[in-house]
């Protein structure tokens, strides 16, 4: 009879530890909520829609006043713009910047609005390792929604060095 009583009790336990653990790893096991990103196109790219870019810094670009509303020169490619498409607020904008040589850089991050004003979101003159991807991360200010992000990569330091970048906005 109390031999009875025991295996109840025993069984009773593992019953409710069992129910107990089951319980709690269901709250553990909920789906989390992942970000959706939108990968931006590329302003001028090579390619319709393009997302992703190659660059090698060029030389600073020369401008040389003639008579006349025209000038001459060289252009440098230091300015990288991406449409924000669609237009709408993206809780973050994420810029990978991945260099392609080793190197010092001179990077800056810009998101633009519509009224010709950016916040910067990054400015930062240092040393790069070969194919080791950064990414900047940037947030618009208020509920101006910005339409473009930029990049900026130049100086004489950066010439000469090739780099790889592509823009995503997050919700």
């Amino acid at each position: 009879m109390m031999n009875c009583f025991f295996n109840q009790t025993i069984t009773r336990l593992l019953g409710i530890g069992l129910l107990t653990s089951l319980n709690l790893l269901s709250f553990n096991t909920q789906p989390s909520y992942a970000e959706t990103c939108t990968a931006f196109p590329v302003i001028g790219g090579e390619k319709e829609n393009e997302t992703e870019v190659t660059k090698t810094v060029s030389q600073p670009g020369l401008s040389i006043p003639v008579i006349g509303p025209a000038s001459v020169g060289v252009n440098n490619n230091w300015n990288t713009d991406f449409s924000i498409i669609p237009l709408k607020q993206y809780k973050k904008y994420i810029i990978t910047f991945t260099p392609q040589d080793d190197g010092e850089y001179k990077v800056r991050g810009y998101l633009k609005y519509n009224d010709n004003t950016a916040d910067e979101i990054y400015n930062e003159n240092k040393t790069f390792t070969a194919g080791e991807s950064v990414e900047i991360k940037g947030v618009s200010q208020g509920d101006n929604i910005p339409i473009q992000v930029n990049l900026f990569v130049g100086d004489p330091v950066s010439m000469g060095k090739t780099y790889t970048v592509s823009v995503k906005g997050c919700i």
